[in-house]
């Protein structure tokens, strides 16, 4: 078992072959901590080639150019902004910090050889680590550029597979041996959930609510949000044949009133959905700092009414990605879209609950999302 700052992590979790979910712990309902918190942050050299020198094919001509240009974006942005977030995160870490929680996307990809990702994977991952002290166990789930090469057969997701449950492991001092795991924190149960198809294993995601029943709160973290906001059907079994776990895991987070956190919007969202089973709320966070305009706010939509119509920017599939909002717009009771970057402070108590925007590199709140309570 793991010491933090405040006690221990009451540690949990079960993958087929992990360890079970341990109830015990150093504290109790009463427990208040807070998570720093960064959304993607497609980290990547300042030199164009440094990871990319190899990534010189592509299925698509326009597709490979797009991500050319995605890396001299990053290289913009790592040179220019985003060490300054990080600092910023880490100067507003107090000692009830918990953790580091990232929200996947946490390299750019596209190395196209196994070897030079996982070197883009642990030098980012020691270079975020090391701006918060080296000392607080930073915890990530998977993103879909965290697995992205240029063909499923470039090695990139199996250079991941291999990395993350050890590096998880090791952080979190327990075993995690899948890409899918969940953690405790006191009271508390954390379900990590790798989004990207053909996974997550649906039972699995199941045994880890069960394994987990009675926990205080409930955190369901993905990249790839859970509830959908009409664009695409890029979301957490957002395929349409899984459209039955889709509805299934909705129902399922309700009875538990999840709070799930994503990213890969490059967006900063809220939605707030009661059910007759209960209450879910999604917070989906940004750190990819692209403009420094990001760093405040420009909200573009605000209200339950608001919700959906996010499907007039779909480029494809429009009536059926109409036909999905519809099912989710009567559980809705409030939502928000905006263009924004920064980090979040994560704020957990026995009832309230409350995620902290830092607009950027700023250490002064831009905003507060009071998720409970």
């Amino acid at each position: 078992m793991m010491q933090t700052r405040r006690g221990f992590l009451g540690l949990a979790l079960c993958t087929a072959g992990g360890a079970c979910l341990s109830r015990t712990g150093t504290v109790g309902d009463g427990e208040s901590y807070s998570v720093a918190l960064l959304g993607d942050t497609h980290f990547d050299s300042t030199d164009t080639k440094y990871y990319h020198s190899e990534y010189l094919f592509s299925t698509s001509k326009t597709r490979y150019e797009a991500h050319l240009q995605e890396h001299v974006r990053n290289a913009e942005m790592w040179r220019e902004r985003m060490p300054s977030l990080l600092r910023a995160s880490a100067a507003c870490v107090t000692d009830d910090t918990a953790f580091v929680l990232q929200l996947g996307d946490l390299v750019q990809g596209d190395c196209n050889n196994p070897v030079t990702h996982r070197r883009m994977l642990n030098d980012a991952f020691s270079l975020i680590k090391g701006t918060y002290g080296g000392k607080l166990p930073l915890v990530t789930v998977v993103g879909n550029h965290d697995i992205r090469g240029d063909f499923p057969t470039d090695g990139t997701r199996e250079a991941f597979d291999a990395w993350q449950p050890p590096m998880m492991e090791k952080e979190l001092g327990q075993p995690v041996k899948e890409t899918t795991f969940a953690f405790r924190q006191g009271p508390d149960v954390f379900i990590v959930v790798d989004f990207n198809a053909p996974r997550p294993d649906f039972a699995r995601l199941k045994r880890l609510f069960a394994e987990s029943e009675g926990a205080r709160h409930t955190f369901l973290i993905t990249h790839g949000p859970a509830i959908p906001s009409g664009a695409s059907r890029w979301f957490l079994l957002g395929s349409k044949t899984r459209d039955a776990e889709r509805r299934e895991l909705l129902r399922l987070m309700a009875s538990r009133n999840v709070i799930v956190l994503a990213g890969h919007t490059h967006r900063l969202e809220y939605y707030d959905c009661v059910l007759p089973e209960g209450r879910v709320t999604q917070l989906v966070a940004s750190s990819v700092w692209t403009s420094p305009k990001l760093a405040v706010p420009a909200v573009h939509a605000h209200g339950a009414s608001s919700y959906g119509e996010r499907v007039k920017r779909a480029k494809h599939n429009k009536k059926e990605l109409r036909a999905l909002v519809d099912e989710y717009r009567p559980f809705m009771r409030d939502y928000l879209f905006a263009d924004a970057a920064g980090h979040f402070r994560l704020e957990v108590g026995p009832s309230r609950i409350a995620a902290v925007f830092y607009g950027g590199s700023s250490t002064v709140p831009a905003r507060t999302f009071v998720l409970r309570g």
